[in-house]
C-alpha cells in the first residue's frame, strides 16, 4: 500500500495529503455501539492513540519532565462509519503559540472515499516537576518543523 496522499479523497482533494503521520486499520467490531455504527468516543480515543505517536516519534520521551497536557478538543462528525470499514486517520500541527499547540486530525474512510470527521486537540507544554505551564522549547519548534515537512509517516 502506498502513501494515503495517493488516493483522490472528498471535493477532488488527495486523502490526507499535508499529513505528516497517518494511520489505517479496519473499524473493530468493540467500536460499534447500539445504532450500529461507530460510537462517537472511538474517533477521539483514536486521534489521541495518533496524537501521542506523534509526540513519541518527534519529541521523544513522554515520560519526560516536560511534554503536554490538554487544554480543550473540538471534533466535527460528518458521516457515519461501520463495522469493518477501512479507514485512515492523520495527524499533524497546525498551530504553534507561546505556550500551546493544535493537533489537526482528519478521520477518513478508505472503503468509501470519504472524509468521516475532523477535529482540533489544543494542548498545552507542561513542566511536571514544577507543575507550571512553559514556553513551547525551541527544540520542538525545530522538530516539528521537521517532521511536518515530509515525507509521509505510516504508524500501524
Amino acid at each position: 500500500m502506498g502513501m494515503l496522499s495517493s488516493h483522490p479523497g472528498r471535493i477532488g482533494q488527495p486523502m490526507l495529503e499535508g499529513f505528516p503521520l497517518v494511520t489505517q486499520f479496519t473499524i473493530a467490531f468493540s467500536d460499534i455501539d447500539l445504532l450500529q455504527h461507530v460510537n462517537n468516543v472511538a474517533y477521539i480515543r483514536w486521534c489521541e492513540t495518533v496524537r501521542t505517536e506523534y509526540f513519541a516519534r518527534v519529541i521523544g520521551d513522554i515520560n519526560s519532565e516536560f511534554g503536554m497536557i490538554q487544554a480543550n478538543i473540538a471534533f466535527a462528525y460528518e458521516r457515519q462509519l461501520h463495522y469493518r470499514e477501512e479507514i485512515a486517520i492523520g495527524v499533524k500541527i497546525s498551530r504553534i503559540g507561546t505556550k500551546s499547540l493544535d493537533f489537526a486530525y482528519e478521520v477518513w474512510s478508505v472503503t468509501n472515499n470519504h472524509r468521516a470527521a475532523h477535529g482540533t486537540t489544543t494542548v498545552v507544554a507542561y513542566d511536571f516537576v514544577n507543575r507550571k505551564t512553559i514556553a513551547v522549547p525551541d527544540s520542538w519548534r525545530t522538530a516539528i518543523a521537521g517532521f511536518e515537512a515530509g515525507p509521509q509517516q505510516k504508524f500501524i
